[in-house]
Parts: C-alpha cells; structure tokens; sequence
C-alpha cells in the first residue's frame, strides 16, 4: 500500500510540474505573441501616420514656391518691359515722378463715334474719364477730389489734376481717347502740391 501511495503522490508531484510548465509556456507564448503582434502594428500605425506629415511638407513649399516665382518673374517683366518711371530731382519742379506704362488699355466706353468730348460733370464722358484717371492712379473713383479736367492739347486728349481724399497724394494723369474703346491714360505725374489747373 505504501508504495502504491508513493508512486501516486510522485504522479501527482509530476502532473503539478506539468501543469505549471504548460502554464509557464501558454503564458510565455501569449506574451510573445502578444509583443509580436503589437510590433508589428505599430510600425503600420507608424508608415500609415508618417505619410501625411511628408505629403503636407511635399506639398506646401512647391505652393508657397511656385507663386513667388511667377509673381518675381511677373513684377519683373512689368518693371523691366512695361512700366517706365522717372524720378524727378529738380527742387523747382512740382514733379515728384513721372510714369508711363505700355500696357494700359483703354478702359472702354458706352458712347457712339463720332466722339466729341465733354467737360460737364454729369455727362457720360465726364465719368469715363473719371474711370480712365481712376485706373491709371490706382485710386477709387470715390476717393478722389477732382481739382481740374480739361484739353489736353486736343480734341481727343485730356489732362486732369486729382487727389486723394486724404490730400496725402496728388497726381497730373494725361488720357487719350481711342476710337470706340474710350479713354486710355497715357501718362501720370505724382506731384508735391495740387495744381488747380496745369
């Protein structure tokens, strides 16, 4: 009997050993298992999130670059081909410089040839050429103070003597009228004081 005993509690000793072993092993393929799967999710989490930073950095600068290069090339051309500016040193001269730019067009017009030009306020070419001294200064229609509108030498050519508003800026605009397309600046003189008339 005692040796009965004995071999079934060196049995039970063995399936304790067994048991724990086996335990010891599950656990020891869930834990490696478990860091398996966990790195290798997360280099995807990684090259899936990595992407978006490099996309937005791939795409930003050829956006901020472009633009810059088109407008340099463009202020360029406009500076070097179109737009001719003279300084005015003369400490005489009303003049603070002089501008011609090629490019102007002329601004368009609603009147029938033969043209005839009007110097009256409310008439339609009084307001076209309000347009056309408008385009050539930059400044709003509404924000200039119209000091003198008259012949420019000839029935087709005007000059005006406008300001801002503000009095800060005061110009001589020379325009001309080009059969049915209406008044086109021809020149414009920043000046140092308003001229009445000029």
């Amino acid at each position: 009997m005692s040796s009965r005993f004995a071999k079934r509690s060196k049995q039970r000793k063995v399936n304790r050993i067994l048991n724990t072993l086996i335990t010891i092993v599950f656990a020891l393929i869930l834990f490696f298992g478990w860091k398996w799967l966990f790195a290798n999710d997360r280099p995807t989490k990684e090259t899936n999130a990595s992407p978006q930073p490099v996309e937005v950095e791939t795409n930003e600068p050829p956006n901020d670059e472009q633009p810059s290069e088109t407008e340099t090339e463009t202020n360029e051309q406009q500076s070097n081909d179109n737009v001719e500016e003279t300084v005015v040193d003369d400490p005489n001269s009303n003049v603070i410089r002089e501008i011609v730019n090629p490019t102007w067009q002329p601004i368009g017009t609603t009147q029938s040839e033969p043209h005839v030009t009007q110097y009256d306020k409310n008439s339609v070419d009084w307001k076209e050429m309000l347009d056309a001294i408008s385009y050539a200064t930059g400044i709003s229609s509404s924000d200039l103070i119209v000091w003198f509108i008259g012949n420019g030498g000839s029935p087709n050519h005007a000059v005006a003597t406008v300001s801002k508003k503000d009095k800060t800026e005061h110009y001589k605009v020379f325009i001309e009228w080009v059969t049915n397309e209406g008044w086109k600046p021809t020149k414009v003189q920043q000046l140092k004081e308003i001229e009445r008339r000029p």
